[in-house]
């Protein structure tokens, strides 16, 4: 008998793990160029979505926060368990070396400031915060090997795990934070029936985010992240789901001072994360990153290099997504993509791919035929390179491949080119066989189509 309630009490804990390796696996596939269709799971990613509909608002992209938003509220923060690749990597470190030590301590006010600050960036049109906390972004920089952009995170992230397992997610996510405080006061919430319980705390050490104080026998929902590692763990069957709210044994006083010391961590955060956004505009910093951290030449949709600075969080998806493999990550891995239009790499004329998947609106959403007319480079023609000048021989190359119809052959057979028409996809240089084709970038890196 103790068997089969044992049995059932793992059930949701066994679905919680079916359904996060499932997901796992289509992450990792999205990044692999072996499913094309896994790569629009990034649509539904909280972080992304959030962004997307600051940077490139939708109905659809705002439905799905609102989404995320309204189903943890009702019931806690599954998003943290089944949704975020990032968590469940630490899940596996933590499995891995056996980590058995939680987070004991509550750090809320740590994790509103950081909130606060991210928050505030994101309202003063940066996504620096996130491009440094995301938990998606930094998950889809983990996968791609050999930079600084994934050793980073990588190293931080098994570390964290092995010392305190959930301990991110807790302390520091800004995305476990937003759902945390929707789930704080959520309508199903996971508690302990105080008439059953028997003080055992086996629940406790079960725990990875430390949500169970087992001497008050109470649940922190804020912190609880819905592994149902506890339920099994339970041998008497007192933890459970219940909409009836539970009794807080903290003093209305403490309670009030601890809302109050919370409250300000977090406007405080958000003033001062739009202060630094504002810093960082007024004093042209934005020019000075964009310099930095891109090659010279951005993807379709991207708009100026300044604008894509600030919205790319570089995850790496576009770059793993792309057809031509003229996506390349930045300097160190962490910094906005770029195109690498050198030797017979091209961008293909037919593709929107890297529009399609940008999960956070950095790459502006473009149809096929929008992306077909947006300049993202320049050609260049070299007469004195072109074999026409130099041998008298018919070529024609480059007039014959340019998908846009910006060069044409003159009665003598030598190229000319219509530089209003080009739009820099780098196919004529690619073809030509005396790179008396050249691609150049632009003073305005693009014009987006209206």
């Amino acid at each position: 008998m103790a068997k089969k309630k044992k049995k059932k009490s793992s059930l949701g804990k066994r679905l919680r793990i079916v359904a996060a390796a499932a997901f796992m696996i289509a992450v990792v596939l999205a990044f692999s160029r072996h499913a094309e269709a896994t790569s629009r799971i990034a649509a539904f990613q909280f972080a992304p979505a959030l962004l997307k509909t600051f940077a490139a608002f939708s109905a659809g992209t705002l439905a799905v926060v609102l989404a995320i938003l309204f189903l943890t509220f009702l019931f806690g923060r599954f998003y943290c368990s089944i949704f975020c690749p990032l968590g469940i990597f630490q899940d596996i470190v933590a499995l891995v070396s056996r980590s058995k030590r939680q987070p004991k301590k509550n750090h809320a006010g740590t994790r509103y400031a950081i909130c606060g600050v991210v928050l505030g960036l994101l309202f003063g049109g940066w996504t620096v915060g996130f491009l440094l906390l995301d938990p998606y972004s930094n998950f889809g920089r983990m996968l791609t090997p050999f930079s600084l952009g994934a050793a980073f995170p990588l190293i931080a992230i098994i570390a964290l795990a092995v010392w305190k397992r959930r301990i991110f997610c807790v302390s520091v996510c800004p995305v476990g934070t937003l759902l945390g405080l929707t789930a704080k006061h959520g309508v199903f919430r996971l508690a302990v029936d105080e008439s059953k319980c028997v003080k055992c705390r086996k629940c406790g050490k079960f725990c990875p985010t430390g949500a169970i104080d087992t001497a008050t026998g109470t649940i922190d929902n804020e912190r609880c992240i819905r592994c149902m590692d506890c339920v099994p763990a339970c041998s008497v069957g007192a933890i459970g789901f219940t909409a009836r709210r539970e009794r807080s044994p903290v003093p209305f006083n403490a309670s009030r001072r601890a809302f109050l010391a919370q409250s300000s961590a977090l406007v405080t955060g958000i003033a001062a994360g739009m202060g630094g956004a504002w810093l960082l505009a007024k004093s042209g910093a934005a020019k000075t990153i964009a310099a930095a951290q891109r090659f010279g030449i951005l993807p379709p949709g991207a708009g100026n290099a300044e604008r894509f600075a600030e919205k790319c969080t570089a995850c790496q998806l576009c770059t793993n997504n792309c057809p031509a493999k003229i996506i390349v990550p930045a300097k160190g891995g962490s910094g906005a993509v770029s195109l690498n239009l050198t030797g017979e790499n091209y961008c293909l004329f037919d593709c929107n791919r890297c529009s399609e998947v940008c999960p956070t609106g950095a790459i502006l959403p473009l149809t096929l035929a929008e992306k077909q007319k947006t300049k993202i480079a320049q050609a260049k023609f070299n007469a004195k390179s072109c074999i026409v000048f130099q041998e008298g021989e018919p070529c024609g190359l480059c007039a014959m491949s340019c998908p846009a119809g910006a060069i044409t052959l003159r009665k003598t057979g030598a190229p000319r080119l219509n530089a209003t028409i080009c739009i820099g996809c780098a196919m004529c240089q690619a073809v030509c066989p005396t790179h008396a084709m050249s691609i150049s970038e632009i003073a305005r890196q693009e014009t987006l189509p209206a």
